[in-house]
């Protein structure tokens, strides 16, 4: 077992510690009985035997190996030990345990644990700047990499999930908008860009995609360390404090484009509908016969009352001067 190889956890086969205990009193009471009945043979003036003596060591020494080999385990804990700098295995079981007392023990906290990230800036896709952080939810899966083959786990962890988010924010576009709105102005590279963020997932939009694009690299990043990541969460997403106020207008300019499209496209489909069943006879009725000049005049004066901000004002047509 000493001369294992430190990749993976080694189960540590630990004694008992209450069994351990129970032998070291015994062996302390016995060294205790045998010094003190050498004493009163002295104080007797009678001989103290050799045999007495080397039970008395012999107990002593028993009962203080036994002692000092007994170690405590909360729940999620695990003792990593090694012998003259040389793994020598894992106890990961909670409880009272006995294992060699020349032993090194290095505890490790095998429970779910969260790391915030700080909030870091980063050009997105499109190369703008942003501000972003994340929370990542991990625990620790091999106690022996996680002791032997990182410094500290703890700052291991921390600096590679700022590398991690650093890499999906920066092949990421902060929202979709901000590609579908490159227009024909733009050079042959910005515009194969923004057609390469429009088939990628948003930081804003998609943050499912994100999610599950994060808990994968960062897991590949601390598997070295015989962590385990279970879940990372964008805390913080924000345009940087440089560009914020304009691309707020740049979003509000674009929800009104989409509002006016919108009510268009309602206000057309709106008209047709109401030109068509004047036209179309019903009960008995004959349609409404519109040239031309009189249907573009409905629509006009139709789209004019539904687009327009103000209300419309009504004009009545009493016939034409003779």
């Amino acid at each position: 077992m000493a001369g294992a190889s430190v990749t993976q956890d080694v189960p540590y086969r630990a004694l008992n510690g209450w069994l351990a205990l129970g032998l070291a009193i015994p062996c302390l009471v016995l060294a205790a009985l045998t010094f003190l009945g050498g004493g009163v043979l002295v104080l007797g003036r009678g001989s103290v035997g050799p045999a007495f003596l080397l039970v008395s060591a012999v107990a002593l020494v028993a009962g203080i190996v036994l002692l000092a080999g007994l170690i405590t385990l909360k729940p999620r804990q695990a003792a990593v030990l090694t012998l003259f700098g040389r793994y020598h295995g894992t106890i990961a079981r909670d409880g009272f345990w006995w294992r060699n007392p020349l032993t090194a023990v290095a505890r490790v906290s095998l429970a779910t644990e969260a790391q915030e990230t700080k909030i870091i800036t980063v050009n997105d896709l499109m190369g703008n700047p942003i501000t972003i952080a994340a929370a990542a939810i991990w625990r620790v899966q091999d106690a022996a990499r996680a002791t032997f083959d990182v410094g500290s786990y703890h700052d291991f962890v921390s600096l590679q999930a700022e590398a991690a988010l650093r890499n999906i924010a920066s092949t990421r576009p902060y929202d979709h908008e901000e590609a579908e709105n490159v227009g024909d102005e733009a050079g042959d590279a910005k515009r194969r860009l923004a057609e390469k963020a429009t088939r990628v997932a948003s930081l804003r939009a998609d943050r499912d995609a994100i999610h599950a694009d994060l808990i994968t690299e960062l897991g590949q990043r601390v598997a070295v360390a015989g962590v385990v990541v279970e879940d990372v969460r964008i805390t913080h997403l924000a345009y940087a404090p440089e560009i914020a106020g304009a691309m707020l207008k740049r979003q509000q300019a674009g929800a009104i484009i989409a509002a006016r499209r919108q009510i268009v496209e309602g206000a057309v489909a709106i008209v047709r509908d109401t030109i068509r069943r004047l036209e179309q006879p019903e009960d008995g009725h004959a349609g409404i016969l519109f040239d031309d000049q009189g249907r573009a005049s409905m629509a006009q004066n139709m789209l004019i009352m539904i687009v327009g901000d103000r209300e419309a004002t009504p004009v009545v047509s009493v016939g034409t001067k003779p």
